[in-house]
């Protein structure tokens, strides 16, 4: 009988374990000190799909948290610049954008989070795209020219929200990171490539499938054809195909124990 109770208490423990981890990262994602928040940005990111649900909810997060100690960080919100350092291109002061910057980095996809430059047309277009009254009735009132800056921010990152919250809702059954990469590859979309790229050259985080057969016959003709179109990701896309040896592709592999 005392073996089935310690037996039970265990297995509480270690499922009452399991489930605070998660939120433990969460909340370390949520504080000012930059040093946690890239700590655990790297956990979260190597979750993969499992993250993004608590990353969509975070995205209706309004807090603002200042970053401290951000050495040389280069972002919107940097109060020094040192002439050189790290750029991460999203407001991350912001706890929406904070989620974002790291739901676009695993999905490689463009939610709209980078841009801070907004306006009516971007509001109704997502009035359109996303509200059932737009759609039934062809109208709906946006209090925009009344708002603060700020507000206006607000609102429109509470729209961003309601559109990545839909399109998981639509994807999220055959979701997968692997070919989430491959769409971004073939993509019109400059950001959406340069997330993929900067993936494949610079991180280490899990991405299940990618090997280097997956590669050389799906991903690589797509590298290709970015290197040729000579856009703004020519060059990086260059810089991958150089490495003959896909010292990329093996950083990445024994990182994640493959």
């Amino acid at each position: 009988m005392r073996y089935i109770c310690t037996l039970i208490l265990l297995t509480a423990f270690y499922c009452s374990s399991a489930q605070t981890a998660p939120d433990s990262l969460f909340t370390q994602l949520k504080q000012a000190n930059f040093g946690h928040v890239y700590l655990a940005k790297e956990k979260i990111v190597n979750q993969g799909k499992e993250a993004i649900p608590a990353l969509i909810e975070l995205l209706k997060d309004t807090s603002f948290v200042k970053l401290q100690n951000t050495a040389d960080l280069i972002y919107p919100g940097a109060e020094k610049f040192y002439g050189h350092g790290w750029i991460v291109n999203y407001d991350i002061d912001w706890l929406s954008v904070r989620a974002a910057w790291l739901l676009e980095e695993i999905t490689f996809n463009n939610f709209g989070y980078r841009g801070v430059s907004i306006d009516e047309k971007q509001l109704m277009k997502l009035h359109q795209s996303n509200y059932a009254s737009y759609l039934k009735t062809g109208s709906h009132e946006i209090d925009y020219k009344n708002k603060t800056p700020q507000q206006q921010l607000v609102l429109y990152r509470s729209m961003l929200a309601d559109s990545v919250a839909n399109w998981w809702s639509k994807n999220k059954d055959s979701w997968s990171r692997i070919d989430a990469l491959k769409d971004a590859l073939s993509s019109t979309d400059i950001q959406r490539q340069g997330l993929a790229l900067h993936f494949l050259r610079f991180e280490e985080t899990k991405c299940d499938g990618l090997t280097r057969e997956k590669y050389e016959a799906e991903l690589k003709p797509l590298v290709i054809k970015i290197r040729d179109s000579k856009n703004d990701e020519a060059e990086q896309a260059k810089y991958l195909l150089d490495d003959k040896e896909y010292y990329w592709l093996k950083i990445k592999l024994e990182k994640n124990g493959n």
